[in-house]
């Protein structure tokens, strides 16, 4: 699940031990993550791969040039907020 940040940063929110899945009719709503939250530098070759795997094209994976930093979070609790 991906997460807007207050400062508009994304997060990529992983479930611990695959433990639960959150729905798919949730984009848009709030919600309150229980969890350790982490940064870490995605390298180049992932980034590729990643932009690969979501249709990016030969342009696009050729402007990908330096490592980038990232945000996540290890979630062992979800509460979605109507």
């Amino acid at each position: 699940m991906k997460v807007e940040l207050t400062d508009g940063n994304e997060a990529m929110v992983r479930f611990k031990d695959y433990a639960f899945f959150m729905p798919k009719d949730i984009a848009g709503k709030y919600v309150t993550v229980d969890g350790i939250a982490f940064a870490e530098e995605m390298s180049i070759e992932d980034q590729k791969h990643y932009a690969k795997d979501g249709g990016a094209t030969k342009e696009q994976l050729e402007k990908i040039t330096m490592p980038k930093k990232t945000y996540g979070f290890e979630a062992s609790g979800v509460l979605i907020k109507n």
